[in-house]
């Protein structure tokens, strides 16, 4: 027998939703609000920041090992943009996650502790933007 939804059921897929949809536009908001920024890569492991890129002065493509007790990821990088290339987690979510170039997409290896961020920094615009609202 089919069971339905009930009120409070429908009333959280609806809010789950819509902070899902907010969240996605903060990010565009956040990557659109200096246009003329620098990418900027953040790699992290367990919240500790182990590099920055300027994914737009990368020149040449290059690889970085990340390897650590828990396991080994490798991060492609090209001019602006960057991804998991390899890694040996169980599900590599990280790795089918693919290029990233914006905040719209993180990419997170949640075996390894490993989270890569894309931002806009020192655009031309100063002042309070679209996230700080």
């Amino acid at each position: 027998m089919k069971r339905r939804a009930g009120k409070a059921e429908l009333l959280f897929a609806a809010a789950v939703l819509a902070v899902a949809v907010g969240g996605f536009a903060l990010a565009h908001a956040a990557d659109t609000a200096h246009p003329d920024g620098h990418a900027v890569a953040t790699i992290a492991r367990d919240g500790a920041v182990v590099d920055t890129i300027d994914l737009d002065a990368v020149d040449e493509p290059y690889t970085l090992r990340l390897d650590d007790g828990r396991g080994v990821n490798v991060v492609a990088v090209e001019p602006g943009r960057i991804r998991v290339a390899e890694a040996d987690c169980p599900d590599e979510v990280c790795v089918h996650t693919g290029w990233i170039d914006s905040a719209a997409t993180p990419i997170a290896c949640v075996p390894h502790g490993l989270t890569i961020t894309v931002a806009r920094e020192g655009g031309a615009a100063d002042g309070i933007d679209a996230v700080a609202r």
